[in-house]
C-alpha cells in the first residue's frame, strides 16, 4: 500500500543524463499537456511510464538546465522558498519556453510577468513575443526601437529576423537621394536640412545619401505606422 501511494505522488523524469523524481500533483493540476498525460487508462498489466526508475517519463529535445529552471519555479512557487525561484533573464527564458511548451498557463504568466520586471531589453522582447506568443510585447518593443537614436546593428536585426529588421528600418529611418544634373550645379537636399555626406558618381553627377534621424523623435510615438507596416502581425 505504501509503494501504491509512493507511486501515486510522484513521477520519475529522465531528461539528458538526469533522473528526476518529483510530485506529480502540480504537473497534473497546472499543466494540459500532463494532465493528458496522467488520465490516459492504464491496463494491469502495464508498466505506467514514471512510475519507477527503470522506466521514466522520457522528455526529448528538452536541455536539463531548462527543465530545472521550469521545476524550480514549479515547485518552490507553490512550496514557498521564494529566494530558490529562478532569477535572471536566462533563468526566467528557460520557464517560458517549457511552460507555453507544456501549457503551464499560470507558470507562462509568472515568466512572462518576471522577465518583465527584469528590464528585459526591446531586441528580447522582440524575439521572445514571437517565439513564444507574447502578443502584447512586440508594440511596445518595436516602438521603443524605432525611437531610440542609435541605429539597429547587424546582431540585432539577425536576432529579430530580416523580416522585422526591415520593417522597423522603414519605420525609424528616412532616407533621400538627391541627384545632381549638371556637374557644376549644387546637388539638393530635400530631406536633411543642412549638409548631407556626398560623392561624386562615375558619370559626373553628385549623389547625396543620408538619414533624417533627429533627436526629437525620441518623444514621438511611432504605434500608428508600427501598426501599419507590421499589418500581418499581431499587434
Amino acid at each position: 500500500m505504501t509503494v501504491k501511494n509512493e507511486i501515486s505522488r510522484h513521477s520519475n523524469f529522465y531528461v539528458e543524463d538526469s533522473l528526476f523524481k518529483v510530485p506529480r500533483e502540480p504537473f497534473e493540476k497546472e499543466s494540459e499537456v500532463f494532465c493528458d498525460m496522467f488520465s490516459l487508462p492504464q491496463g494491469s498489466s502495464v508498466v505506467v511510464e514514471g512510475t519507477s526508475d527503470e522506466n521514466p517519463i522520457r522528455i526529448d529535445r528538452t536541455s536539463k538546465d531548462d527543465f530545472e529552471q521550469l521545476l524550480k519555479a514549479l515547485l518552490h512557487r507553490k512550496y514557498g522558498s521564494q529566494p530558490n525561484l529562478p532569477h535572471g533573464i536566462e533563468q526566467w527564458t528557460s520557464v517560458l519556453k517549457l511552460s507555453t511548451a507544456w501549457n503551464f498557463e499560470r507558470l507562462r504568466q509568472a515568466a512572462i510577468d518576471a522577465l518583465t520586471e527584469s528590464g528585459i531589453g526591446a531586441v528580447d522582447r522582440v524575439v521572445l513575443s514571437q517565439r513564444y506568443y507574447i502578443k502584447n510585447w512586440l508594440l511596445p518593443a518595436l516602438n521603443e526601437l524605432a525611437r531610440r537614436p542609435e541605429p539597429i546593428i547587424l546582431e540585432e536585426a539577425q536576432r529579430m529576423g530580416i523580416d522585422i529588421a526591415l520593417k522597423l528600418a522603414s519605420v525609424r529611418e528616412r532616407v533621400t537621394v538627391a541627384v545632381q544634373t549638371h556637374p557644376t550645379a549644387h546637388p539638393r537636399y530635400s530631406a536633411f536640412g543642412g549638409d548631407a555626406p556626398y560623392q561624386r558618381s562615375n558619370n559626373g553627377h553628385g549623389i547625396a545619401v543620408g538619414s533624417c534621424r533627429d533627436p526629437k523623435m525620441q518623444d514621438c510615438d511611432f504605434s500608428d505606422q508600427i501598426r501599419s507596416t507590421f499589418s500581418a502581425y499581431e499587434l
